[in-house]
């Protein structure tokens, strides 16, 4: 057993305990830290009335909370620019700077709010990338104080807490480069989308698909309701366009659960019975399927006796839906290949077998992208505060177009290069965000 000893000179703590002795430290000279209580002014004005509420996320950003929030007791006006921190989860990453677009807010007395512009010694998008560094994190956790429950950050050591201070111009530098990446990481994750687009609208028109969910109408318009079997958005639009609410293609087209083109089935039910024991077998949950991938990092084993193998086992091909999700992603599938041997899925995860004689797992993972069943399952899902369902017979009842194999062999093709090409964007995205973040954190603690 080994063991490391930290050295820590008793003049550079605030105050003694081991989160103060572990946390990180900035690397600045004394004259080039000051406290936070210097270089912000406490703001606290209190709210007549008329101002939505903010709240605060752990990401740092500000968000306005529904206007039909009510908050009993006395709230104060956090104006564009100022800090605002919940004294509870300031340590979970709660704390960021005001947005110009929402105007003043109002917060309760458990977030202190902080004008940075009153003294002129630091600019607000400096603070803001301030916070967000693992250093400015991990010396938080030791300004907590209070039982399980009950841990707060106080305002009083908070306006003690050093933070580091250089120049307006080298405040300057810093935000400029942070701000200069991720603006260009946006624009890789926008042009990654727009890919992804162009290949469903390209999709669309190999297929010639004609739906109302492909040709909607923008703005009003009327419909009348004799032309109507039932009122919705997607019947108006087929009635004011004078187009069937069917779809059509230049290919026939089949329901997906017609037995010669595919199987839809449910996965395993969970259960205190199935607890891993003498025949442990990996399993997809919910979490392990993503928009058009599969999360694999962590999969869980249940227990599947071997004779229940043959119909649970998930094989190269299989095409998965959540049974749940977000309206906007109810319906997105996810290719099985292989890549865990004697993998099974969970009920609530949705496992559509091909025929591959007749209909490719590629070309319908490519053909589920596409307007018309991204319609169909937001319309048939079942839908509560934050959560859309769909059914087997939901899954059953898509209507799918079946061109000749070749022609869906290049279909699954084109859709696996459009998504490889946005995949790539995505990563360069990511990886331009984590190397200037690291980058910036540098120049923060260490300075220039």
């Amino acid at each position: 057993m080994s063991s490391t000893v930290k050295v820590v000179p008793f003049a550079s703590l605030q105050r003694w305990d081991v989160k103060n002795v572990l946390t990180r430290t900035w690397r600045r000279t004394p004259e080039q830290l000051a406290p936070f209580g210097e270089v912000a002014v406490r703001r606290i004005e209190p709210n007549s009335g008329g101002l939505r509420y903010g709240s605060v996320h752990f990401n740092g950003k500000i968000t306005q909370r529904p206007e039909s929030k009510v908050i009993q007791g006395a709230t104060y006006v956090a104006r564009p620019n100022d800090v605002v921190f919940s004294r509870i989860d300031v340590r979970n990453g709660a704390i960021g700077v005001m947005p110009d677009y929402y105007g003043p807010l109002a917060f309760t007395n458990e977030y202190p709010i902080y004008d940075v512009k009153a003294t002129g010694k630091i600019l607000p998008e400096y603070v803001q990338i301030l916070c967000r560094t693992d250093t400015f994190r991990s010396q938080i956790q030791a300004l907590v104080v209070g039982h399980s429950g009950r841990k707060r950050v106080s305002a009083e050591n908070f306006e003690r807490f050093l933070i580091p201070l250089p120049s307006k111009s080298e405040q300057k530098y810093i935000v400029d480069r942070y701000q200069a990446a991720f603006t260009k990481a946006q624009e890789l994750r926008e042009e990654a989308e727009a890919r992804l687009q162009s290949g469903i609208a390209a999709i669309t028109e190999i297929l010639g698909l004609s739906s109302p969910d492909v040709s909607p109408i923008e703005g009003t318009f009327a419909a009348p309701s004799h032309a109507l079997e039932r009122w919705s958005v997607f019947n108006a639009t087929a009635a004011a366009r004078g187009i069937s609410d069917e779809l059509t293609s230049r290919y026939e087209v089949r329901p997906l659960g017609d037995p010669e083109i595919a199987k839809v089935n449910y996965g395993i039910q969970k259960s205190p019975r199935n607890r891993p024991d003498a025949h442990p077998r990996p399993y997809l949950r919910v979490a392990n399927v993503q928009d058009g991938y599969l999360d694999l990092r962590e999969v869980k084993c249940i227990e599947v006796a071997d004779d229940q193998m043959d119909a649970l086992r998930l094989e190269p091909g299989d095409v998965l839906l959540c049974e749940g999700n977000s309206a906007e992603l109810v319906g997105r599938p996810a290719l099985w290949q292989g890549e865990i041997k004697d993998c099974v899925h969970q009920n609530h995860v949705l496992k559509v077998r091909a025929n591959t004689n007749l209909l490719l797992p590629e070309y319908l993972l490519a053909y589920m992208q596409t307007k018309p069943s991204r319609g169909h399952f937001r319309r048939r899902a079942k839908k509560t505060t934050n959560l859309a369902t769909i059914s087997s017979s939901d899954v059953r009842e898509l209507r799918i177009p079946v061109p000749p194999i070749d022609t869906q062999r290049e279909v699954g093709q084109f859709w696996s290069e459009t998504r490889k090409e946005a995949h790539e964007l995505n990563q360069d995205s990511e990886r331009l965000e984590k190397e200037v973040t690291l980058q910036v954190e540098k120049m923060i603690v260490e300075g220039l």
